[in-house]
């Protein structure tokens, strides 16, 4: 969507008392006159959109795995991945003040939907829709975070948000489903969109995010009904895998059909004038961006990407890998655009700061390339303001969509269709109907796109845990650094171990690791993962809230 508007804030004013001759005033919004004209309605639901998901924590939520390593420049977040967070962290804080927050604005206007009139029923209905699905998305966020919480479908009083008690997230769940199930009859398909309203949720993106929900409950069975409405048909819209894994990606609105739910930004005229982007600076390596990462891939994610004949790959043989690999992480002499812009200090191959740069990411290497350009600086130093771990983030990376000091309009991709196709195979496998043609079908286009050999990408002959575990290293490498990695690593742990639900146990204690370069040597991160499966109920709320209880495990 172009959302040139979507950062207003949407301030509504509502006037009691008598004014003469009943007239409404001038320069006043009240409920009665409000809700009467369209731009408001529509202000309100950008605003909400807006609200509903964020770069941050798309990126962000990489660190809570073992995907990436985090740095002390978003300590609030490596401080929830390590385990050494209390229940007054920021992380635990902020995603609890975000998601209501969001739920008031959606509240805000669904309470007062009865007085909506701006004479198109249908664009009414649709826009009720979205924030519905805003809300569904909302709740489905708290639920698998937080478990139990609060729940309203209007706004609450000052006096019942302090005494309210927390419903159990099953009952939450029900109604996220059963909304979705609704919404996707109203909201329009994919295709019926104008280029103008590219981002606005459609009914493929309630049955997407609703097979989605079923996933973060090992629901198989639903997830993979959910999902065969986008595969089998197009009655819910028209998706399909992008031609190039690095264009979706690395290009902007390079996804064509693949895109099912973006986080928007915009632009007014040239890339000279972003109205509402994202900060490359802390995603990219430092030459490219700026000096404080947020966090580093691992090696152990670089491992998972094989080469194209389904071979493992030493650990710093970065040639003929799996396609993604190269789409997703920076590595030690790889070869990066400069953005557009041309304000980066390194030289590259059409002068300083154009065309193509070699990121250097081992310190010797660097070291001697720094005979001719004293201004590369992405090497490891063990600092906490370039990689941890001899690797950097790629993925998002679109240098023609960056400005001068780093924002870029790009539009980020939370719901894809090849997820959907991950989601399906996996439902398929743990319910017992993996056959060849599901394989073709799901996992066999993936591979074909990511450049396997033949016989790589053929349905294979393996155990049950085998396939289960190729099936998940899949899903893995498809959908490295964007963020769902978390959410698979809770979930299969309760698949191994429903006591980690139940007791809040950890779900990740490994120690992360990075390239060991040419002398050998692997980089050990600076302390082991402790995620525990469930975020705190902040003490801010519980201080407010005395029925407010706390999770497992704090």
């Amino acid at each position: 969507m172009k959302f040139k508007y979507i950062f207003l804030i949407v301030a509504i004013s509502v006037f009691t008392g008598c004014v003469s001759l009943e007239q409404y005033p001038t320069n006043a919004y009240t409920d009665a006159n409000y809700w009467s004209k369209a731009e408001n309605v529509r202000a309100a639901l950008y605003k909400a959109y807006a609200q509903c998901w964020n770069n941050t924590y798309y990126f962000q939520n990489n660190i809570l795995s073992d995907d990436a390593y985090g740095s002390r420049h978003v300590s609030t977040v490596t401080n929830v991945s390590t385990g050494i967070s209390n229940t007054s962290e920021d992380r635990y804080i902020n995603e609890w003040n975000n998601c209501y927050n969001a739920l008031r604005t959606v509240h805000t206007v669904l309470d007062k939907q009865d007085l909506i009139n701006i004479g198109d029923d249908a664009a009414k209905e649709r826009m009720l829709a979205e924030l519905r699905y805003i809300r569904a998305f909302t709740y489905l966020r708290l639920v698998t975070w937080f478990g139990d919480v609060p729940f309203y479908t209007k706004n609450p009083t000052l006096a019942e948000s302090q005494t309210v008690t927390p419903t159990p997230a099953s009952e939450i769940m029900s109604f996220v489903h059963s909304e979705l199930d609704e919404i996707s009859e109203i909201l329009p398909k994919n295709t019926d969109l104008p280029a103008e309203e590219t981002g606005r949720y459609t009914c493929g993106t309630a049955v997407a995010l609703n097979a989605r929900a079923y996933l973060l409950e090992n629901d198989f069975e639903n997830c993979a009904k959910k999902c065969e409405k986008l595969i089998n048909g197009t009655e819910y819209g028209t998706y399909a895998l992008a031609s190039d894994y690095d264009a979706l990606f690395n290009k902007h609105r390079g996804y064509e059909n693949e895109a099912i739910m973006t986080i928007e930004y915009a632009m007014n005229g040239g890339i000279e004038d972003i109205v509402r982007g994202w900060p490359t600076v802390n995603v990219l390596p430092v030459s490219v961006g700026g000096p404080n990462v947020w966090f580093s891939p691992t090696q152990e994610l670089v491992d998972c990407f094989l080469k194209t004949d389904g071979t493992k790959a030493d650990k710093t043989d970065y040639t003929g890998r799996d396609k993604r690999f190269y789409a997703t992480i920076a590595y030690n002499g790889c070869k990066m655009e400069l953005p557009a812009h041309g304000k980066a200090k390194v030289k590259g191959d059409q002068g300083v700061g154009k065309g193509i740069y070699t990121c250097y990411t081992n310190p010797e290497d660097e070291a001697e390339a720094q005979k001719e350009d004293p201004n590369l600086s992405d090497s490891y130093n063990g600092s906490e303001s370039r990689t941890f771990t001899g690797y950097y983030n790629r993925k998002n990376y679109d240098p023609a969509t960056i400005a001068d000091g780093g924002q870029s309009y790009k539009a980020l991709i939370e719901i894809r269709f090849g997820d959907v196709l991950l989601m399906y195979a996996e439902s398929m496998f743990e319910t017992g109907k993996m056959t060849q043609d599901m394989w073709n079908k799901t996992i066999y286009p993936l591979r074909k796109r990511a450049g396997f050999d033949e016989e790589v990408c053929a349905y294979p002959g393996l155990s049950h845990d085998e396939m289960r575990q190729l099936i998940r290293n899949e899903r893995r490498c498809e959908l490295a650094l964007e963020g769902r990695r978390v959410f698979d690593l809770r979930r299969w742990a309760v698949m191994d171990d429903p006591t980690v639900r139940t007791e809040g146990k950890t779900v990740l204690s490994s120690q992360a690791t990075g390239a060991p370069f040419d002398n050998g040597e692997t980089i050990v991160c600076q302390s082991p993962y402790g995620l525990k499966y469930w975020f705190p109920i902040p003490q801010s709320e519980r201080d407010i809230n005395g029925n407010l209880g706390q999770n497992p495990g704090w």
